[in-house]
């Protein structure tokens, strides 16, 4: 009797135990984006694409290179308006957020407004990526 008692309530406990709660969201691991250029490029590396859209809001504007044969998104530039500022303070008046494959590669901070985006170069900052968080 034992035995056969034994493995049931090993079973019923381990039901009775087990976290299966769905509900439970991942919290994010940052709540805000910083205003200063500097300290918003050291942060938006450790952020996905989703994280930076729900933080920030929609863009104003996307552009997307696919792939012709598949039409699959490989990258994108995403158009934020005066989200970040320059050593002075200055807001600029454009911020360029770029995407590859899921990753942001790299920002831009633009001196132009929305109309002349592609004639204009901007101060560009890459990315690093953290290998590991934690």
């Amino acid at each position: 009797m034992k035995k056969i008692l034994i493995p049931i309530l090993f079973f019923v406990s381990s039901l009775l135990f087990a976290n299966d709660d769905h509900s439970i969201s991942k919290a994010p691991i940052i709540e805000s984006l910083p205003a200063n250029e500097l300290e918003f490029v050291d942060i938006i590396g450790l952020l996905t694409p989703d994280e930076v859209e729900k933080i920030l809001g929609e863009p104003k504007k996307i552009v997307n290179i696919t792939l012709e044969s598949s039409k699959e998104v490989i990258a994108s530039s995403w158009y934020y308006e005066n989200i970040n500022t320059d050593y002075n303070g200055k807001y600029y008046p454009i911020t360029e957020i770029d995407i590859v494959d899921g990753y942001i590669e790299s920002v831009v901070f633009l001196n132009s407004s929305m109309e002349d985006i592609d004639r204009v170069e901007g101060q560009k900052f890459d990315i690093k990526r953290p290998e590991k968080i934690f």
